[in-house]
Formats: C-alpha cells, structure tokens, sequence
C-alpha cells in the first residue's frame, strides 16, 4: 500500500478539507492501493507563541521517508523557519514532492496561475470600464500567493504605463478586518478615492465595502470593486462582489494527479494550474446573469447553524463527563460517545508516556521531584504509549502497546483512507497526538478543532491536579522523612510506626521488628573523614529500601541505627532477607569502591500481642539482640 502525506496548516481555526477532499477523489477514481496521511496544525491564530510551537511540532512526527509522495500547503505558515524546517526534512525524503499554489524549488506546482488571474481582473477593469486610478488592498506581505498577485498588478500598470504609487497599496492580512481598515486608511493617505479598488480575496472586498458604505460612498457609483476566490460571501453580499472563481478541490485531484504520474514514469511539468473563471458583477458595475438561489442558501445556512447548535450542546456534556474522568484513556473514550456526529472509522490517543508520571505509583519510601522538562517541545519520543484506541465502533484494547513510528500501527489494508493527525499540548510541552481514520465530514463540518481543544484542556486539567497532589505528598513528605537517607524520621515513627502497631495490637496480629545497626560509623569517619560515613549510611538506607515491600515501614531512628516494621515473616524469610541485604550492600560498597569494609549488626524478633508490651518495649528487645551480634563480630575482629 502507497502512503501520500500532506502536511498542511488550518486557516485560523479552520480545516483546509478542500486539498484531502480532491486528494482522495483521485486516489477512488484510479482505484490505486493508496491511502492518505494528514499533518495538521491549527496556529497563528493564537497569541501565544508557545501555543503556536505546541502546533508546529506535528511536522515533525512523520518521517517522511515513509511514505512514497507528499504534498506540502505552506501558505498559512507564517513563520519561515518552520516552512524551511518542512522544506528541508521533504528535501532529505527524496521523495516526489507537490506545493499547493507555492513555488518551491525542487517541488511540483499545483494551483491556480495567480499571476494570470490577477492580470485577468485588473485587465477587466481597464478594458470594460476604463478604470486608470487604483487602491489595492492585498495580504500579508510574507505571503507567497499574495507577493504574485502583487506583481502582476504592479507588471500590467507598468506595461500599460498608469501612474502608481507604493501608497497605493495596503498589506495586512486576508481577514474582512483588513479591508475595512484598508480602506480607512488609504482614504486618509490620498483624500479622494480612486475608480476602482482591487482586493487580495473577497474577505477584503466586503470589509473594504462596509467601510466605504459607512463613509457614504456607493459601490460601484463612486468606484469599482473586485475580490478573489468566489466565495459564498462574494455571491450573497450587496452589492455582489466580483470575484475570480476556482474549485479548491481540483487543487487536490490535482496534486495526487500529478504524484500518480510520477510513480508511473510518466514526464510532469513544474508547473501544473487548475482552471479559473472571471465573475463580474455588481461591485464592479457588470450584470452577473447566473441566478443566486437565497432560498438554498439560507436554508443551507440554518441547516448549518442547528448542527452547530447541536455541537454546542455535545461539548457542553462533553466537557462536563471530561471533569469526571480519573486518566487520559477515560476522556478520549467519552468523545465518540458524547459526539455523535463523529462519522469516523476510528480514533486513537497517542500519548508520551510522561503524561502518567504524577499519577504513576512511586516509591514511596525513595520519592523523587519530577520535571515537567520531561515532556518534547520539538520532536516526539522514540516511544509512545497507544493509550486509547477506538474502531470499529468498539473500544479497542491496547493497553501497555508502545509505538516507536507511524508504522506499521497506522498501516490500513483497505485502499482509499484517510489518517488526520492533530497535535495534542499544554502550550509548547508536547504530550501526545490525535488521530482520525476518515476525518474527512469531520474537517468539513469544522467540529474538530473544538473537541481536541476541549479534549486537551480538560487532560492538562487532570494532569494539573495530580501534579498539585504529587507536590503536596512531596511536601507532606519532607516532614516525617530523613533528608539524606529517604527513609521515615522520628516524627514519622511516631506517625505511622506507633498507630500502626496500636491497630495490629488491637487485632491480635503480630508483627517484626528489624533493628539495624551500622558497623564501625565511628570507625569510618575518624580515618576516612564524615563524607565516607554520610555515603556509608546512604548504602545501608539505599539497601533496607531496595527490600522493604509496600507495607514496611524502614525508619532512620538515629545516626546509624535504623528499624524496620513489618508484616511477620517465616524463619527461613528473615535469614533469607537478611542475607541478600548483606550481598547487596557489599555490591554497593564495591560498586562505589570504598576503602573498607561495609557492613551492619541486626537484631530480629517477633511481637506477642497477648503481651502487655508497647512498641519501644520491642525495639529495646531487638536492640538488644543486635547488640550480641555486634559483640561478638568486635571480639572475632583481627584488625
């Protein structure tokens, strides 16, 4: 099976499903063994550049040498590093590459002739209405569509030799808020208007509109007006904008065209245009003789607004069974349960491991700080966890999987899919990734960027209160634990040693109790100095650790004399114990080749509820027996 990848940026908020949408249309009409993989950031609509870090970061999930074609839409990004980054990792591919209506070298060329279809416009307008005078509100100047339509703007006036000033034109954005600030400003700068004001897209052209009716001017009475694109807005507003139209989904049947040529052997131009068509109408003084159906429209329209009004509500249950959710795989779960319009083959949540370490069992007798640090800011770790996975209208268990690339796990046997990959982070720290098989309703009806963000606040939630609840264990911690050793200090002996040993006596349960002494501390720290000794009493601490099971409860009573509180053992337990104790504390003094020997004195015994004795009565017992095991090891010394 041939994988095509297309990596691509979202509108602001919105889904270019058009390029997928034609993608996938000529893959079906082939029937050719292909199936399509989807990169998709939503940014630059945000402020926050470390929100917008967080989304870039998708681009660098694939390896692009897995696949066989890919098609790049680099428009919408607007930082140039992250494009070359795209650029260069598509380059070392070496694979058949296609740019959608932006000219990379190296790359194919798939889109509409900008440069043609601007002169197309602006030629319409000097021919048809003899316009000489002209404003031009465009898009952002680091916009690669923009600067050719730009050209060819300033190309025909030089060619037909009309006067033009660089104040003639206006940069910003694609937005409505740039046509009307436009306007505003460039009526300022000259004082009259022009005949006729040519815009970047129809967004423009209606801004640039409601500002100039605002200022009372009436379009195309005092001057024309064009957009670009033909979208809905174009057709429906008063007066209807003259625009030049495409169908953006050929751009898609196009580029996989173009791939599936290249995998044939066939020769293919650089530069390959989809069609275009003038649209001259009320704005710019012309007749547009197709008829406008506003019945379907708005009907189309309040179709539109019932469905969103039937997300709304989703979400909002959404977001309130998110807040019940104890884990990651809990939450993705409720979302095809809650969102029924999730028309989709499967989901999965792949999550970075380091999204469990607050609520991942750690020792509690040898607890450590995390680092949020843990978590990728640019790349994926090598492993990740398939925390929940969803198919087939069925959950699907594949719980301790871990996944080192896309594939195989993202491989599909059937032909004609489609894999939407979104990149799911708290702000820069990347967590994980979404993906969708048959996302393709999905991005048309622009669900999605709602539900992941939804998705993704209500798990940084989670993580959040269980790293307050991890600090507050940490703190609560500090308290009743031994500072270098880790394990539990007087205060917490008498915390947890003593009503533990109240509950077992009241039970008529018995208990041992292990008291550990360390040989020669004074020894050692008299011919080796205290810095020999502090790591001496770590080995020792480090070893009645390593041994003690979840219930035990290991105390530094003083300088080297440690206890143990445990639940009883047999004979052939304790010996057993105490020997791999010895066997692993020699391993470590070894292992930090220490220039002597390491060892402790123990004393054992087993606690008689029948018995009116206290705790300290027992560990005075075992004390003593420790004592005779150290007594006679100091009179079998040679030294």
């Amino acid at each position: 099976m041939k994988k095509i990848a297309l990596i691509m940026d979202g509108w602001k908020r919105f889904f270019s499903y058009a390029w997928p949408s034609g993608i996938l249309q000529r893959i079906q009409e082939t029937n050719e063994e292909v199936n399509l993989y989807i990169f998709n950031s939503s940014s630059e609509w945000s402020m926050d550049e470390d929100y917008n870090i967080g989304e870039y970061n998708i681009y660098n999930l694939p390896d692009f040498k897995e696949f066989d074609g890919i098609v790049v839409d680099l428009n919408n990004i607007r930082k140039e590093e992250i494009r070359n980054q795209v650029i260069a990792a598509v380059r070392k591919s070496k694979k058949p590459a296609v740019s959608i209506n932006n000219d990379v070298e190296g790359f194919y060329y798939v889109g509409i002739n900008n440069y043609v279809a601007m002169q197309e416009i602006i030629q319409h307008l000097y021919e048809e209405h003899h316009c000489r005078k002209f404003w031009f509100v465009m898009g952002p100047t680091d916009n690669y569509e923009n600067n050719v339509r730009t050209r060819a703007l300033k190309e025909f006036l030089e060619q037909h030799e009309i006067d033009y000033r660089e104040e003639d034109f206006y940069f910003e954005s694609y937005e409505y808020q740039c046509g009307y600030q436009g306007f505003l400003y460039l009526l300022k700068t000259h004082g009259e208007v022009p005949e006729a004001i040519i815009c970047a897209n129809d967004n423009i052209a209606v801004g640039v509109c409601e500002a100039a009716k605002q200022k009372g001017y009436h379009i195309p009475n005092d001057f024309c007006v064009t957009g670009f694109d033909n979208f809905d807005k174009a057709g429906f507003y008063t007066p209807q904008i003259s625009t030049l139209g495409h169908i953006r989904e050929e751009v898609g049947y196009c580029c996989a065209d173009v791939i599936l040529k290249i995998w044939e052997g066939k020769q293919v131009p650089k530069f390959n245009y989809t069609n275009i068509e003038g649209v001259y109408s009320e704005s710019c003084g012309c007749s547009y003789n197709k008829k406008i159906d506003i019945r379907k429209y708005i009907k189309k329209q309040m179709m539109c607004e019932i469905e969103m009004n039937g997300l709304e509500e989703q979400i909002l249950v959404l977001g309130k069974e998110l807040l019940n959710c104890k884990s990651a795989r809990e939450m993705a779960n409720l979302v095809p349960k809650c969102i029924s319009s999730f028309q989709c083959d499967a989901i999965y949540l792949i999550l970075d491991e380091h999204i469990n370490d607050f609520k991942r069992k750690v020792n509690n007798y040898n607890r450590h700080l995390i680092e949020d640090e843990n978590f990728h800011v640019y790349g994926y770790p090598k492993q990740m966890n398939v925390e929940f996975a969803y198919e087939g209208g069925k959950d699907r268990s594949y719980e301790g999987q871990k996944i080192d690339s896309l594939f195989p796990f993202f491989d599909c046997e059937k032909k004609g899919m489609d894999f939407l990959f979104m990149p799911l982070h708290f702000r820069k720290r990347t967590i994980g990734y979404f993906v969708i098989r048959n996302a393709l309703y999905l991005m048309e009806k622009q669900y999605l960027f709602k539900v992941v963000n939804i998705l993704t606040s209500a798990m940084e939630n989670l993580y959040e209160k269980e790293k307050l609840e991890y600090m507050n264990q940490i703190l609560s911690d500090m308290s009743i634990k031994d500072s270098m050793t880790g394990l539990y200090n007087r205060l917490g002996y008498q915390h947890l040693a003593c009503p533990l040993f109240e509950k077992k006596k009241q039970e008529k349960k018995n208990l041992l109790i292990m008291f550990i002494d360390m040989d020669r501390l004074k020894y050692i720290n008299d011919q080796y100095g205290h810095e020999y000794g502090d790591i001496a009493i770590k080995i020792v601490a480090d070893t009645i650790l390593n041994h003690c099971h979840e219930n035990s409860i290991p105390i530094r009573m003083g300088g080297d004399e440690f206890l143990i509180i445990e639940q009883i053992r047999s004979d052939e337990e304790i010996r057993k114990k105490i020997a791999n104790m010895k066997k692993e504390m020699e391993h470590f003094a070894k292992e930090k080749e220490l220039p002597f020997c390491l060892s402790f004195s123990i004393g054992c015994l087993i606690t008689d509820m029948n018995q009116d004795k206290e705790l300290e009565d027992y560990i005075r017992e075992a004390d003593k027996v420790m004592y005779k095991e150290k007594y006679r090891k100091k009179v079998n010394r040679t030294e």
